[in-house]
């Protein structure tokens, strides 16, 4: 927790935009500041080129997570348009960041820059408080009004006249944005506010976060199993004594704020962050019987991801090919698939004779810099028991987390 905090805090964030109710005190900085420095982002992908011209045009980066849209009448004559994924240095940045260029370049109409958001980057906050911002030539960040958030395809759209470097961030959230605790252990969870002032171009200059005002909270909200205990803007989650049938626990704070994007108002705002109850390990249960916990480790890559566990001749894996974050569905093949050897049994994602892919999926998160985090379910596992010859198959109904220190 306390190294959670402390990096968060060595960041520095930007001031969320939110209109009070009527009846309530604007929510203003609180800590003057001069605007947070940080480096410059190197290259972490390919370039994408394209040449447009007097006509407009658009052009995407190579993972599609970002869109530029140039209107018609926004350039005199072609230029070459790039796009470069970089290392993202912005102050509570979430995901990818992006080198647009030329530097130097102004549109005579705003271009629309369109952002992508996926679900591990609002962690431990809302998409109602996610915002875009560009580093300037002297290395601190501003960030333009929103023009527009749809949260059905998960975009944040900003206008701007000029080329830098840009990135996604989080205006608000609750630290830590994911937290892992042992069966019956406890988190204390902070709400923080970012703080910013006005740049003379009516934008937001980026400075340090600060906690937020207990005035701006509305109330917590536990979704899961255990106990929480608010205190003014932070709150401790107690964990159950045993691994809670449904993982991970949700934590939740309402705002008393909403916030207004061309003219439609969002509100009942919350931020969630979401608690991994479990040791560490991966933890299987069978039928609804008691956890079974297996140490190991986790290898993820971007070829293929491998989470396994063992006690002495016994032991349990998930393996699957795809990104560490997402949705996985069990396949007949290796490509997702479960292992489980328990003594004379073995359980696995196929059951029957007709080797019948197992219904149930895999969850995988890849929100913590340490560990590898999942839950999955197997709704039926076949088993054959390796003993007997007598009735040697069967299906189970199989519920399992990991929580997994990375291979590095």
């Amino acid at each position: 927790m306390k190294k959670s905090l402390n990096l968060l805090l060595g960041l520095s964030l930007a001031i969320l935009c939110f209109c009070c109710d009527p009846d309530k005190e604007p929510l203003t900085p609180t800590v003057p500041a001069t605007g947070a420095i940080t480096p410059v982002g190197t290259s972490e992908g390919p370039v994408q080129t394209a040449s447009i011209g007097p006509a407009g045009g658009t052009i995407q980066s190579a993972d599609q997570r970002l869109t530029i849209s140039i209107p018609a009448g926004a350039l005199t004559e072609s230029k070459t348009i790039s796009i470069q994924p970089i290392g993202n240095h912005c102050p509570a940045g979430a995901g990818q960041a992006f080198r647009l260029t030329p530097h130097g370049l102004t549109f005579a109409k705003a271009a629309r820059i369109t952002f992508q958001y996926n679900e591990h980057e609002v962690n431990g906050s809302a998409p109602e408080a996610l915002q875009v911002a560009y580093q300037t030539d002297k290395g601190h960040w501003q960030a333009p009004v929103v023009k527009g958030l749809d949260t059905t395809i998960h975009t944040v759209t900003v206008e701007t006249t000029h080329f830098s470097d840009w990135a996604l961030f989080k205006r608000m959230f609750i630290n830590p944005l994911t937290a892992i605790v042992d069966p019956g252990s406890k988190v204390q969870l902070d709400v923080f506010e970012t703080v910013a002032q006005t740049s003379s171009d009516d934008e937001l200059v980026l400075h340090l976060p600060v906690r937020t005002d207990a005035k701006h909270l509305d109330r917590w909200q536990l979704t899961g199993e255990g106990t929480l205990t608010p205190n003014k803007t932070s709150a401790d989650y107690q964990a159950p004594s045993s691994i809670p049938a449904t993982n991970p626990v949700a934590v939740s704070i309402f705002l008393k704020v909403s916030v207004t994007i061309e003219g439609r108002e969002y509100k009942d705002i919350r931020l969630i962050s979401n608690v991994y109850v479990a040791p560490e390990g991966i933890s299987v249960q069978i039928d609804g019987g008691d956890w079974r916990t297996f140490p190991g480790g986790a290898n993820i890559n971007a070829n293929h991801n491998v989470v396994t566990g063992k006690i002495g001749s016994e032991s349990a894996s998930v393996i699957w090919k795809g990104a560490p974050n997402g949705t996985y569905h069990w396949t007949k093949s290796t490509d997702v698939a479960f292992n489980l050897l328990a003594g004379p049994m073995i359980y696995q994602h196929i059951y029957g004779t007709q080797a019948t892919v197992s219904g149930g999926s895999l969850k995988v998160d890849d929100s913590h810099p340490d560990w590898a985090l999942g839950t999955f379910i197997l709704n039926p596992a076949g088993w054959i028991r390796t003993s007997t010859p007598l009735d040697p198959m069967g299906t189970a109904n199989i519920k399992g987390v990991f929580r997994m220190k990375r291979v590095q």
